[in-house]
């Protein structure tokens, strides 16, 4: 997704389960992705929405692009799972 749907994408996941995602949140994410790499194990960012179901939203910029991948990953039943497709298709 493009790196200007990162607020929308954490705003959107945080409605389905109940986080109240606030100003603090995108000051965390402040300079958080820059130094990230998705075809590096260990070059993720990992930000928590706890919520019900707690998730952890990993988050890690393409090489040499502004493409964002993300994962999800929690307690994930079958309709949260759709909608976080969903909403990955339209962002």
């Amino acid at each position: 997704m493009s790196e200007d749907n990162i607020v929308r994408f954490l705003e959107k996941i945080s409605s389905y389960i109940g986080y109240d995602y606030d100003a603090l949140d995108e000051a965390a994410l402040t300079g958080a992705l820059e130094s990230t790499d998705d075809e590096s194990a260990d070059g993720w960012f990992n930000y928590p929405l706890v919520g019900t179901p707690p998730l952890t939203v990993s988050l890690a910029r393409a090489v040499g692009g502004s493409i964002i991948s993300a994962r999800v990953q929690g307690e994930i039943d079958p309709v949260l799972a759709a909608r976080f497709e969903t909403l990955l298709d339209l962002l």
